[in-house]
């Protein structure tokens, strides 16, 4: 059951994890492959088994994340309202990953509350993250935009 190995369930209850698991679908992407694209409906998120994606964010992949580490979580917006892929994700290499649907969350939260509770903090901090990468990631290319011309007064 791979997927209690995932940051998004740790310390979540062996039923809930359970039932997740025996509703999700494993499934096998070749490089190349884009496994959603941004503006796309959200019915579903990922647990990364094996394999890279890279997640591109904006007009011509502005933010740009890497998923390579098995357990990392992708897709969440699968996971709030409304339910639209905010990135494009393509598999930079043979990827295997756990395909979790959003109705299947939605039900064993309402039905573990607890659960769904620690599920969804664990969410908030994986979010956090993201953003605090991309923002040190846009910082720094402005850092080197300005330095690469620099605007002469006088």
């Amino acid at each position: 059951m791979f997927i209690k190995e995932a940051d998004l369930f740790q310390g979540v209850g062996v039923h809930t994890i359970g039932e997740i698991a025996m509703e999700s679908t494993e499934k096998v992407f070749k490089r190349g492959d884009v496994i959603f694209r941004e503006g796309d409906q959200a019915e579903a998120f990922y647990v990364l088994v094996e394999g890279n994606v890279e997640i591109s964010i904006g007009e011509r992949g502005a933010i740009n994340f890497i998923v390579g580490r098995p357990g990392e979580v992708f897709g969440w917006a699968a996971l709030v309202d409304p339910y639209m892929r905010t990135g494009t994700v393509v598999c930079t290499a043979d990827t295997k990953v756990l395909m979790v649907p959003t109705d299947v969350m939605e039900r064993v939260m309402k039905k573990y509350p607890e659960d769904g509770l620690r599920i969804m903090r664990h969410l908030t901090s994986i979010l956090a993250q993201r953003l605090r990468v991309a923002y040190q990631a846009a910082s720094s290319e402005a850092d080197l935009t300005a330095a690469a011309n620099p605007k002469s007064y006088g």
